[in-house]
């Protein structure tokens, strides 16, 4: 007799417990086939994207022009404050500073996927 009742199958609960130890380790092979299956994701979002014209990437395009373009005016306020009034600009260059990585965010996300769609796949530089 069982746990609960149920008749206890040894073969099915040896499977599952090697099943579940199996997956607790990831291999090389399987490291590769998961980085394979991600970049073919990323190949295909690039593909989809490229094109896109609905509203939320138009919204999309526009908040990444105003994210950068804050970032860039900062940049250049900074530089022209520094003959004025150096205290000033590195206080506006720190307030850039805290705007980088979302700035590098927004570039790598929107400007690389377009420049990785327009130029390499329209060129067939990168083949399936």
């Amino acid at each position: 007799m069982g746990i609960f009742g149920k008749k206890l199958d040894a073969e099915r609960l040896f499977e599952a417990a090697s099943s579940g130890l199996d997956k607790l380790f990831f291999t090389k092979e399987e490291k590769s086939e998961a980085a394979k299956a991600l970049a073919d994701a990323q190949l295909e979002f690039v593909k989809l994207s490229v094109n896109e014209n609905s509203i939320r990437s138009i919204t999309r395009r526009y908040l990444a022009i105003a994210i950068v373009s804050v970032f860039l005016i900062l940049i250049l306020a900074a530089v022209a404050f520094y003959a004025y009034d150096r205290e000033y600009a590195t206080f506006i260059f720190r307030v850039a500073e805290h705007m980088n990585t979302l700035v590098m965010m927004v570039a790598g996300f929107f400007f690389g996927a377009y420049m990785l769609g327009s130029h390499l796949l329209s060129k067939g530089k990168i083949k399936k």
